[in-house]
């Protein structure tokens, strides 16, 4: 038996016999701003269950979901994952508890012919409506009253929520605490969550009441993995088809086999090749920052279990074989999936091995002075400025039985965050709020720039304003919103931005005069802007044409920004573009720009676009009907779904310059290009240069390289002829050495003018290899200090240069450091020289170390 294609098939079979819309899974990247990532299978139905749209009655799904909140226990319990699948049925003001919970039995006993014995099932504590339908059906003995904690469901701090009632599967006693209080609601493994029934009835207010729902609503959420556990008598999550086959190859191929790193790996490298595949990358932020500590932290575990080598995408190419008959996605961006992968692993690699040493240095240290926490600014120094981040530091203390100071370390990041752009996950302004009970708003810009509209609402302390019906396009898919004026009979209103939530377009900006609710106005949008921004759009969608025929179908949208200066593409692609690859794509876009194709737009079924060869952008979300934009006749260029506006024919562009290419992550590119006047510009900018740089060097600008190449020539020579003047100057120097009679050694003092510090240096080794002398060098240059000590051999056991150079640096105003035999540092209180080469002195000749 097939477990997973078996179960599969069997609930969507059923639901369908039940009336049920079939859905496919949504994205992990959800297309909600308060969400990181997709939890469960109701996030694609929010809308259905928050009541704002009322066409969808039953449905059914299996979600792809992520949640990361328990990393730490995957694979130390039996249960816990970062990526799993829930299985999900749905009811918008249609059936309510007594179908959820007969079919959901139904299901469970009769097509899966699960054990009815061993089924139990737990019911909000106040819920006598849910206990007496359980109760029609198991003894009342295994039905269970719970608290809030446990059967209480809340989508927020108001709104909808209700009771839930979960169904559990006893796994016998063998799997249990032993204590004689143990029941549903345990936390041992006994009675494993099979199926959760959420009955959302009530809408909770501000002041905590609850109200009755005009609707009821249906949310079930059943998991793949515990329920494969269950049927295939599993002792966990992990003896299951998608992940027992990834333990299993570990033990057959790993150097050094342990269990829980399998499991560690099985599951984290399954989760990043999902996430990979729908559009993410690694970074330091927000979503990517989370798909960069799984991929981190699987490799920590291939290194666990003997891998010398990258091994993660290894075992996420495996994953990618098994699931990709139910996620074709997946083995369609699995080269992109395991470039990423094998990439983000090799840079691990590299960081571990320059921060690993500086840790364990740390880790000898504290063992030596009995400490056991790593304190905040070392942890932050190792993440600030090695990239080892804080989760891996704290795992490798955990394994020598040290801790860190994680408090303090996100003390020292929150200050970090405040004084850069460093920013994780943000959420958008959200004005749900003041606008959940209006109207969708009609868009009529696609056809029309101006049009007569019926003022619905002020919003946002008069900065925002929202119409019956708008020509302004609103900010989505990457496409800037529009610009304009608003014209009413007693003001103007400037429209800066637009923006689109839950259907209502919101136009931001500023007003002069006076307006009301009711009002009948007139909507601009500013022309200029707009057909600047359907340059842009239209160009990237050539852009990403021309791509994918020069270097290959691998490369995918992974983001883009379209506005009326410029145009910004992310794309997939394994390395940077030379200077040659860039010039014929540019070259390709401009062509199909001067073939002046047509552009149109189509609105489709899904499936006819999907048919047609549609690409769509890597985070959008689409319904069953989508709009469709092709270049070309019959679309022969390509055919993107896209929401966005676009010139009529490839000409208007006018002309496609490339202004960079750079990296933003592993394996993802970044191309930045200008159109038509702004590109003109800037090539005439440069032009401007050329011609600037030509005359300021006496050359025509034909032979201006052959010039730069010559002066770089002269000026390595000079270069070379200042560093001998500076070393003659070194030796013989502008004032006499100062000798000192110490107690162990004689110190040797030499002040030089303003030359380099490599001067310096190459003095004082010479100083002390001549005189097995201490030797200490300063310089006053630009109203600053700059000094180095260093020390014989001899004397490494009795001084240290870094300390004595950090206190003397400290006499003049500055800082310094360095190790036992040689020490550098400086200062901006010239004036205290005087006072520090005493304190020097006054250190050889008493032969006391500075103890620091």
């Amino acid at each position: 038996m097939n477990y997973d294609k078996d179960i599969r098939k069997k609930f969507r079979d059923y639901f369908d016999e039940k009336a049920h819309l079939w859905h496919e899974s949504m994205s992990l990247i959800p297309d909600d701003p308060t969400m990181l990532f997709t939890t469960a299978g109701m996030v694609q139905f929010k809308k259905h269950l928050l009541g704002e749209s009322g066409k969808l009655k039953r449905a059914s799904s299996i979600q792809k979901c992520l949640r990361t909140t328990d990393i730490d226990e995957v694979g130390k319990t039996t249960r816990h994952l970062t990526f799993f699948e829930m299985y999900g049925n749905f009811s918008f003001g249609d059936y309510f508890k007594r179908e959820a919970i007969a079919w959901a039995w139904e299901f469970l006993t009769d097509h899966l012919e699960l054990d009815k014995e061993k089924i139990h099932a737990t019911v909000f504590e106040t819920d006598d409506e849910a206990f007496a339908l359980w109760e029609e059906i198991i003894p009342f003995e295994r039905i269970h009253r719970l608290g809030a904690e446990d059967n209480f469901w809340n989508m927020g701090d108001t709104g909808p929520c209700g009771p839930c009632s979960e169904i559990l599967y006893d796994r016998g006693e063998e799997y249990g605490c032993s204590l004689p209080e143990c029941a549903p609601g345990c936390e041992c493994d006994r009675y494993l969550e099979v199926w959760n029934l959420v009955f959302a009835q009530y809408d909770r207010q501000k002041d905590g009441s609850l109200k009755d729902l005009p609707k009821k609503n249906i949310d079930t959420g059943m998991g793949l993995e515990r329920l494969n556990q269950i049927l295939m008598s599993g002792d966990s999550v992990f003896d299951t088809p998608t992940l027992k086959p990834l333990i299993d190859k570990a033990q057959s191929e790993a150097p050094k086999f342990n269990l829980l790193s399998a499991k560690i790996l099985a599951d984290h490298s399954r989760a990043a090749a999902f996430m990979i595949a729908d559009g993410l990358s690694p970074s330091n932020e927000g979503r990517g920052y989370v798909l960069r500590r799984l991929l981190r932290r699987a490799a920590l575990e291939t290194r666990r279990l003997g891998y010398k080598e990258a091994s993660v995408w290894n075992y996420a190419s495996f994953a990618i074989d098994m699931m990709s008959d139910f996620y074709p996605l997946l083995k369609k961006r699995a080269d992109h999936i395991l470039l990423v992968c094998k990439k983000e692993e090799e840079a691990f690699y590299s960081t571990i091995e320059s921060s690993g040493k500086i840790l364990n240095e740390y880790i000898s240290r504290m063992k030596e002075s009995g400490q056991t926490e790593l304190s905040a600014d070392k942890v932050f120094k190792l993440y600030d400025t090695y990239g080892l981040p804080a989760d891996i530091t704290e795992e490798i203390l955990m394994k020598e039985s040290l801790k860190m100071d994680r408090k303090g370390f996100e003390v020292l990041l929150k200050e970090r965050s405040e004084t850069t752009d460093w920013k994780t996950h943000e959420s958008k302004e959200s004005y749900y709020e003041e606008i959940k009970d209006l109207e969708p708003t009609e868009f009529v810009g696609y056809t029309s720039l101006s049009s007569e509209a019926r003022l619905m609402k002020i919003i946002d302390g008069g900065k925002g304003i929202v119409l019956d019906k708008t020509p302004f396009y609103a900010e989505a898919g990457g496409q800037a919103g529009d610009m304009g004026i608003i014209q009413g009979e007693r003001g103007e209103f400037m429209v800066e931005n637009t923006l689109e939530e839950e259907g209502v377009y919101i136009h931001k900006g500023s007003s002069t005069g006076d307006f009301k609710e009711g009002d009948l106005l007139r909507a601009l949008v500013d022309c200029d802007s707009r057909r600047a921004s359907e340059r842009n759009h239209t160009a990237t969608h050539i852009l990403q044409s021309a791509l994918r025929e020069i270097l290959g179908d691998h490369v995918q949208q992974n983001g883009s920004l379209v506005g009326p200066d410029r145009l910004r593409f992310d794309f997939t692609h394994p390395e940077a573009l030379t200077d040659k690859e860039i010039q014929i794509i540019e070259d390709r876009v401009n062509a199909i720009i001067l073939k002046n194709l047509p552009v149109e737009a189509d609105e489709m079924s899904r499936h006819q676009a999907e048919k047609k060869g549609a690409l769509a952008f890597f985070g959008g979300k689409y319904g069953e009907r989508v709009r469709a934009v092709s270049l070309g006749d019959a679309g022969d260029i390509s055919i993107e779904l896209c929401g966005g506006t676009h010139l009529r024919y490839t000409g208007e562009a006018g002309f496609f310059k490339i202004i960079s290419e750079s990296g933003v992550a592993a394996g993802v590119r970044r191309i930045e290009a200008l159109t038509g006047i702004k590109a003109l510009e800037y090539v005439r900018k440069l032009e401007s240069l050329l011609n600037d740089s030509a005359r300021l060097l006496k050359t025509p600008s034909e032979a201006l390289v052959e010039r730069i190449e010559k002066l770089q020539e002269e000026l390595k020579d000079a270069h070379h002829k200042i560093n001998s003047l500076e070393n003659k100057i070194a030796s013989g120097g502008s004032a006499e050495e100062k000798r000192v009679t110490g107690k162990d050694a004689t110190l040797i003092i030499k002040e030089f003018p303003s030359v380099k510090a490599g001067v310096m240096r190459g003095w004082t080794d010479r100083a002390v290899n001549d005189n097995s002398a201490a030797a200490f060098a300063y310089s006053i240059a630009d109203g600053k200090v700059s000094m180095i000590l260093k020390l014989p051999l001899s004397l490494k056991d009795k001084y240290n240069a870094g300390k004595i150079i950090s206190e003397i640096a400290s006499i003049v105003g500055g800082k310094g450091g360095g190790r036992p035999d040689m020490g550098q540092g400086g200062g901006n209180e010239p004036q205290q020289i005087e006072s520090a080469l005493i304190r020097l002195q006054d250190i050889f000749q008493s032969g006391t170390d500075v103890k620091m």
